[in-house]
């Protein structure tokens, strides 16, 4: 089936019945997944245990529109990922402190902020619940224009370097996010 993406995602194998160890080599082989319409084709014990150390995974439903969700969210991991840049807070610089880097040994500038809208953010749990972070990237504005916007222009080439929190402590602990009306320390790489 071809979509508006130009993918194609070509079917390795269509058959009735269960699954088979045939089907499980294929699959591996051809990095594909099996998908299952009904209890008529649930594999047999050895047969999934084949599957589960081939990394080959088998999704059983009895209900049509379940597995279009399930073969939806399968193919989507293939997409290209699309960027979309979201502001999740604005903060005012109050001072900027030179400071030494306990790793590099060299010198470096951290802003010290007042948070006024939203939250800042060192990096962001991804919505799905994923291992790996978001990105955040940050813009930094002076009187209204833009002093850096490497984050937007990362956005249009869709790579992901752009400007990175290294740092975002509260007084001396790090953490994760500040919200507004808080101050904080961010070190920008």
């Amino acid at each position: 089936t071809e979509s508006k993406l130009d993918i194609v995602i070509d079917p390795v194998e269509m058959s009735t019945g269960v699954v088979t160890m045939n089907d499980v080599i294929m699959a591996r082989e051809s990095n594909a997944g099996i998908f299952v319409f009904g209890k008529v084709g649930i594999a047999d014990k050895v047969t999934k245990n084949v599957a589960t150390e081939s990394e080959v995974e088998i999704r059983n439903h009895d209900i049509i529109y379940r597995l279009l969700e399930d073969a939806k969210e399968f193919f989507g991991k293939y997409l290209p990922v699309e960027n979309v840049e979201k502001v999740h807070g604005k903060a005012n610089v109050q001072a900027v402190f030179p400071v030494t880097d306990a790793k590099t040994k060299k010198s470096v500038s951290v802003a010290g902020l007042r948070v006024t809208e939203g939250h800042l953010y060192k990096d962001k749990s991804s919505r799905d619940g994923g291992e790996k972070p978001l990105s955040c990237f940050y813009r930094v504005l002076r009187r209204g224009e833009v002093v850096t916007d490497v984050a937007s222009d990362a956005m249009k080439k869709k790579n992901n370097s752009g400007i990175i929190a290294s740092s975002l402590r509260k007084v001396k602990e790090d953490v994760d996010s500040v919200r507004r009306g808080e101050e904080c320390g961010l070190g920008l790489e």
